[in-house]
């Protein structure tokens, strides 16, 4: 029964994440029955059910298959403003949005967590949607979900509007993955972007996007992948049913075919930084879940998610003195500097201290979260209570961008970076960075340089930098 146990966990069933029900009432039948489904198929049968079996249950679920893999079910958990997550019972996940992958979240290897530039997408242009009010109306009178096969006498339809289509998209999608001297003793993983450009045809129902995906390093191109993704429309022109969609280098294709579809979603346009305030509730210990399904209207299928942020009043006072206590810090090492007669340390060690004050940063509980696992593990759904805040909380969700901070001119140096999701590692000393990896390098003093009692300055610096606010 490992299936019932697991599907409890990652729909938020089980009273013991939060104490209450942060679902909304449509969002807890699609749930209910996406448990059901997860106990009837993988209780006892490994293989994938037939199309007439999945086709009797009223929810919507799709056909998934990777590369070689056996071909295995998803089930639709949540449907939000950020994206439509579909689950397996390994509680592996695809976030789709208009008919398209845009994240991935627990599979092996190598996950997509970011793609941007979402609201240029050809694919959703081609997509017909109905007018908010109109469809309202018709969610209100239709199930959850709708078979995907829709009766031949229909006419193909093709609206005008569709032929004012871009034909070519490009954006920037991040891989998290694995470091190249990988430990598993002491796994790391760092996020890098590849720059993506395809080029669209559509023929009938049926649209095909040659594109290429580039590395880039030091300013030059590095791995580049092509590939040929395939999409079938349906009849109606409102839904994606069946494609073939290139995810990232380690996992290639995902082959994806609808049994019951899902309703459709409304459009999004730009993604803005994402900014709202949290009431602290004496005694209550909500999640952030709740308040993420609460305030949809903030949120974007391309808001980046490494880079959200929780802040608190109380939190902001407690990093103002350890904020002091490292410019002491600082301020001593330069001294020590300028006593032994270093005139190329001491000006560096002052560097950073200029650098250090005007640093734009803010503390925050949480360095980035994944969406999806925020529906079934603690540890991305952290509890927003009334001990931490005197006021309230702020979520915050930002674009990363690359920056380069620290001190110039040294002739022995290291450096760190610091990426949005709060992970810090020490580079190597010739390694060379992806183009547009998101996060922090800072370059300090070398540890062979550095006094007794003050070897540790550097690894401090990286994190007080985990704390730095992308949304100034």
């Amino acid at each position: 029964m490992r299936g019932v146990a697991i599907a409890a966990a990652l729909l938020g069933l089980s009273g013991g994440l939060s104490g209450c029900s942060l679902l909304s009432s449509q969002e807890s039948t699609e749930s209910t029955a996406a448990t059901e489904s997860l106990q009837f198929f993988f209780a006892d049968t490994p293989a994938a059910p037939d199309l007439a079996t999945l086709q009797q249950f009223p929810y919507p679920v799709t056909y998934v298959q990777f590369a070689d893999a056996p071909r295995t079910i998803l089930v639709l958990a949540a449907t939000g403003n950020h994206g439509e997550y579909w689950f397996s019972a390994g509680n592996e996940a695809l976030t789709m949005w208009q008919g398209r992958v845009i994240r991935t979240s627990a599979l092996e290897r190598e996950n997509r967590v970011h793609t941007d530039q979402l609201h240029k997408d050809p694919l959703a242009c081609y997509l017909k949607h109905e007018p908010a009010q109109q469809q309202a109306q018709q969610q209100a009178q239709q199930p959850a979900q709708q078979p995907a096969q829709q009766p031949a006498q229909q006419p193909a339809q093709q609206p005008a509007q569709h032929q004012n289509c871009a034909t070519s998209w490009q954006r920037n999608i991040q891989i998290q993955r694995p470091i190249a001297n990988f430990n598993p003793h002491d796994p790391q993983h760092e996020i890098v972007t590849l720059q993506v450009q395809s080029e669209f045809q559509r023929n009938g129902r049926d649209l095909t996007e040659q594109g290429t995906a580039t590395e880039y390093v030091a300013g030059k191109a590095g791995q580049t992948h092509d590939f040929s993704n395939t999409y079938r429309l349906s009849i109606d022109n409102q839904y994606v049913i069946s494609s073939k969609q290139w995810l990232s280098p380690q996992h290639g294709y995902v082959e994806l075919e609808m049994v019951n579809l899902a309703r459709p979603i409304a459009p999004r346009g730009d993604a803005q930084v994402t900014r709202f305030q949290v009431p602290v509730t004496p005694d209550a210990q909500p999640r952030l879940r709740h308040f993420v399904e609460a305030m949809q209207q903030h949120f974007y299928p391309d808001s980046y998610w490494p880079g959200l942020r929780i802040h608190s009043d109380e939190l902001d006072q407690r990093f103002a003195g350890r904020h002091t206590g490292m410019l002491k810090r600082l301020r001593m090492l330069a001294e020590i500097y300028q006593h032994d007669g270093d005139t190329e340390l001491e000006q560096a060690a002052r560097q950073l201290i200029q650098q250090f004050q005007q640093w734009p940063m803010r503390a925050s509980y949480i360095h980035g979260i994944d969406p999806a696992k925020m529906r079934s593990t603690l540890e991305h759904n952290p509890v927003l209570n009334a001990r931490d805040a005197e006021d309230a909380y702020e979520v915050v969700l930002a674009p990363a961008s690359s920056t380069e901070v620290g001190v110039s001119n040294l002739t022995k140096n290291e450096r760190w970076l610091i990426q949005p999701n709060g992970s810090i590692r020490e580079l190597e000393q010739r390694e060379k960075l992806n183009d547009g990896q998101p996060g922090i390098v800072l370059t300090s003093i070398d540890e062979s340089d550095l006094p007794s009692g003050f070897r540790d300055i550097n690894a401090q610096l990286a994190m007080f930098l985990q704390h730095w606010d992308y949304s100034q």
